[in-house]
């Protein structure tokens, strides 16, 4: 083969291009929220992605991507991953020791703040809501009630996006009392510091014991649940609110 055609070859053979580390780093700060500043994950449940083999968590993100593998929280924030992103967070948790050993990055938990709720009760709950649906159990006396304040249905109604101010309470009945609370808000700042593979706007989620104070959570969660409702506010239901006559 004569120098040329090497030459011709290497132009013609697509280059592979190495993960950028510090890239998979700053775009896994979403990831940490569950599975842990250094890989480690934050709950039993949840599996550990330091030290795993690279190729394996960009297949199994690629199977998120694409529905093959199901999993609400995990198909959400996937589907918002472009292939470099793919790349190059697989390749920063695979570089991280498998033990969790500390390292440079580990020494501070920047998922920590949006683990975290940023609502407090609202206290012009039932006052100046409107119940919007109703779920009932006549057997064990459960059920559920949906609650939308007057901010977020006047908007509903006229088919704008949800503004600042607005606020959603569902509450869960069991034994025919008010057991809990989950609700969300959205407020100016709500969704600063928040990373934009979770970011849901300004909303921010709760739950709520039946005295009305806040429970230890991971939201994280919520903010990717509702990843996938963009369109309709972040918000599940949003037909049922404008339809509210």
């Amino acid at each position: 083969m004569t120098a040329c055609s090497m030459l011709g070859l290497a132009a013609a053979t697509p280059q592979v291009l190495a993960a950028d580390l510090a890239l998979g780093q700053q775009k896994s700060v979403g990831c940490q929220a569950c599975h842990g500043a250094s890989g480690i994950s934050v709950s039993a449940e949840i599996p550990n992605l330091a030290g795993q083999k690279s190729a394996y968590l960009k297949t199994q993100l690629t199977a998120f991507r694409k529905g093959d593998r199901k999993n609400d929280l995990m198909s959400a924030v996937a589907a918002l991953l472009n292939d470099a992103d793919v790349d190059n967070v697989s390749a920063y948790w695979s570089s991280l020791p498998a033990g969790g050993a500390a390292d440079a990055h580990a020494a501070f938990d920047p998922a920590a703040e949006f683990r975290k709720s940023r609502m407090t009760f609202p206290a012009s709950f039932p006052r100046e809501f409107v119940k919007y649906a109703q779920t009932s159990n006549a057997t064990d006396k459960s059920g559920s009630r949906s609650y939308v304040n007057r901010v977020a249905l006047t908007a509903a109604r006229e088919k704008e996006p949800l503004p600042h101010g607005s606020i959603i309470v569902v509450e869960n009945v069991a034994d025919g009392a008010v057991a809990s609370y989950a609700a969300m808000e959205s407020r100016a700042g709500f969704g600063d510091g928040i990373p934009e593979v979770l970011k849901n706007g300004d909303w921010t989620y709760a739950l709520f014991d039946g005295k009305r104070e806040v429970r230890e959570f991971n939201y994280a969660k919520c903010l990717a649940c509702h990843t996938p409702k963009a369109s309709t506010s972040y918000v599940f239901g949003l037909a049922e609110i404008a339809a509210m006559k």
